[in-house]
């Protein structure tokens, strides 16, 4: 589908507003800035910048929210002969790679959200509620039911692993592409998971 020109215009003004709210959060704390603070910085109205966000903390969860989708979409891709293990762990080491120039950015977010309880609680709530989509595919891959304890606990692990190594990543600075430090860790978890998959032939 063809992104039209008003589409066009108000994507690009939604992207403005949310690299100028993240830089003023890295510079000042998430607490310490309003509302008005960002309308005031991107030039427009508290009215306009409702349009937009519905209110300041959609605009770091927002980036919790792709990052959830996509990791969805990947594991979904993932070829139909990978057990629910090994298409968990590449889905996760693909949506975790991030471009050189993009790691600066990357790294502002997940520092805004490492130090902001509250958004933290909000993320990791949505990210519960999500996940039950994601239990219910590795359970399909399982050949089991999605109320498999297995399926439930195989995700939550997963999760929580890479979602350490990649708050690590950013506490140190975005060094390298956390993509290799998450399938790492995860392959250390998958020692003890690798009998969820199917045998080979």
């Amino acid at each position: 589908m063809t992104e039209t020109h008003v589409e066009r215009r108000r994507r690009l003004l939604r992207d403005d507003i949310g690299r100028l709210a993240i830089d003023l959060f890295a510079a000042r704390g998430f607490d310490e800035v309003t509302v008005d603070d960002i309308a005031e910085a991107a030039g427009i109205s508290q009215r306009t910048f409702f349009r937009y966000f519905a209110s300041k903390d959609a605009i770091v969860l927002d980036f919790a929210r792709r990052v959830d989708r996509r990791l969805v979409d990947a594991f979904d891709a993932r070829p139909s002969g990978e057990g629910a293990f090994t298409a968990l762990r590449n889905a996760f080491r693909i949506t975790s790679h991030v471009e050189p120039a993009d790691r600066a950015r990357v790294v502002q977010l997940a520092r805004i959200l490492g130090r902001t309880p509250e958004l933290q609680a909000l993320a990791h709530g949505e990210s519960m509620v999500d996940t039950t989509g994601l239990v219910g595919r590795a359970a399909a891959r399982m050949g089991v039911a999605p109320t498999d304890r297995r399926a439930r606990v195989l995700v939550a692990a997963a999760s929580a692993v890479a979602a350490v190594e990649f708050q690590r990543w950013a506490d140190a600075g975005g060094r390298g592409d956390p993509s290799e430090a998450i399938a790492d860790a995860l392959d250390v978890l998958g020692e003890g998971f690798r009998n969820l998959d199917p045998s080979p032939g």
